[in-house]
């Protein structure tokens, strides 16, 4: 139950629409991502960007325990 002031928010899975690049305004059907690192001990840091432009989308670091 949401708190007073609190807006719900909803994740819905839309298969039939493509997100846009937010840099070209590409609809983007992939994205690339390049890894340095290795999973185990110090972790794994990836960089998604723009199969279109090439600028970058984000970052994502995991590790494996």
């Amino acid at each position: 139950m949401a708190k007073a002031g609190e807006i719900p928010f909803a994740l819905v899975d839309r298969d039939d629409l493509a997100p846009l690049c937010p840099h070209c305004e590409a609809e983007l059907t992939e994205v690339y991502r390049k890894g340095k690192g290795f999973p185990l001990g110090e972790g794994r840091t990836l960089m998604y960007f723009c199969p279109h432009c090439h600028m970058v989308l984000g970052f994502a670091q995991g590790r494996v325990l």
